[in-house]
């Protein structure tokens, strides 16, 4: 193996290399070295229950059973003579909470007639027509009979009759806690819907909804998380890439000025072909001689088959400095083939 086919192996060598570290560098800098990541810390819950126990006048249905509580049956409204309310509100977490301050900041209820009109209470008339007693937890009273007569007597002002109408319970919970290291600064508002309804299918009765409710938040931090290796393997990557690039620089600079150039030969090359072609060859000390046409071969080979077709000997001639030009030609009347091969 000579040199210039050594240097074409580490070429190579160098190219895939190369190849290979940057495609790895390209993989790892698609890879994030860091990150934004949402980290939950905990986890709190509003709880607000609503309960009743409803008074019922004497009737057959129940039985002349006095007290209705949820899921004991249908609230009809002919029979039901007050409705007996409470609300209780408590704040559970994950972790426990290190403090909390809870008040009742506003109590609002309205009374509505769908598509009428609507009468939001004030703090007084909530405690004259609703008993209200309590803060954050409270209690009231609905009588049916009352909240009927306030109807009848807006419809009456207002020239309307209403058959089916609803009352809104609106407490505003303001919460300020401690949870796991974080502040907790929110209101809270569960809403509760009391309707009565008139001329359905089941009867003229009382719909209360929404009597348990619960919600559930989540108490976050953003965080930038590191991956040092990440940034190890780059690191890595990128050096090997310009290691390697250097190497294949270097080594194709050195096959560039180490390169044969075509149509050269070592004189053991030469001496070689010559060799492979003496029956057919002589030599000679003159330079080939003027022709009408000359006909510039480009391999030995070639030149060779040009004699056996014309049955005819090449010459070989050497010229220039330090004999460094081998000239192998054929003469046919006219026509001279042509090849030359020169030494490195």
């Amino acid at each position: 193996m000579n040199k210039e086919e050594k240097i074409r192996i580490s070429l190579i060598i160098f190219a895939i290399l190369v190849a290979a570290s940057a495609l790895s560098m390209y993989h790892t800098y698609q890879q994030p070295a860091s990150e934004i990541q949402t980290v939950i810390l905990g986890i709190y819950w509003h709880n607000a229950l609503y309960d009743y126990a409803a008074e019922l006048k004497p009737n057959i249905i129940y039985e002349n059973k006095t007290i209705l509580k949820p899921g004991e049956g249908t609230l009809y409204t002919a029979i039901t003579n007050k409705i007996n309310l409470s609300f209780t509100y408590s704040l559970t977490s994950n972790p426990p909470p290190e403090t909390a301050n809870i008040t009742l900041k506003t109590l609002t209820i309205e009374i509505e007639s769908p598509e009428k009109w609507i009468k939001t209470l004030s703090e007084t008339s909530i405690k004259e027509i609703f008993k209200l007693k309590g803060s954050l937890n409270f209690t009231l009273e609905i009588a049916c009979a009352k909240i009927r007569e306030l109807v009848d007597k807006i419809d009456k002002e207002i020239g309307t009759y209403t058959s089916t109408y609803n009352i809104y319970i609106m407490p505003e919970i303001q919460v300020n806690a401690r949870i796991s290291t974080k502040t907790i600064e929110e209101t809270y508002a569960p809403k509760l819907t009391i309707a009565f309804k008139t001329g359905t299918e089941k009867g003229s009765y009382i719909s209360i909804e929404n009597l348990n409710q619960r919600v559930q938040k989540k108490i976050t931090e953003t965080r930038r998380v590191e991956y040092p290796e990440i940034q190890t393997w780059r690191n890595i990557s990128s050096a090997a890439t310009a290691l390697t690039s250097m190497g294949l620089v270097a080594s194709g600079l050195l096959y560039m000025k180490n390169r044969q150039p075509i149509g050269e030969e070592t004189a053991e090359k030469i001496e070689e072909i010559v060799s492979e072609y003496e029956d057919i060859m002589v030599k000679t000390i003159r330079p080939p001689p003027e022709t009408q046409i000359t006909i510039e071969l480009e391999t030995l080979e070639d030149l060779t088959k040009i004699a056996e077709i014309l049955a005819k000997p090449i010459i070989h001639s050497i010229e220039g400095e330090e004999h460094k030009e081998h000239i192998f030609y054929i003469i046919d009347d006219d026509i001279k083939y042509v090849t030359k091969l020169k030494l490195e």
